[in-house]
């Protein structure tokens, strides 16, 4: 990702004035989705995959809620 200085900031090359970025802690996020969420959800194998599941939807909740432009 190319960045470019204006005003004292750096700024992602190809973002424009009112784009919102969100740089999402993903180990927070699937730590929060491991213990929240029942172990429900599990592979044929016995894999447990709520905290994917968990990941996902706040991922997703995040990006509807914010109306973001941009998600790293």
């Amino acid at each position: 990702m190319a960045w470019t200085a204006k005003a004292g900031r750096a700024i992602p090359a190809g973002m424009k004035k009112g784009d919102h970025l969100f740089l999402v802690d993903g180990s927070g996020y699937i730590f929060r989705a491991y213990h929240a969420l029942p172990p429900l959800n599990r592979k044929s194998d016995g894999l447990p995959t709520s905290a994917v599941l968990g990941f996902c939807n706040m991922v997703w909740k995040l990006m509807q809620d914010a109306r973001n432009t941009n998600v790293g």
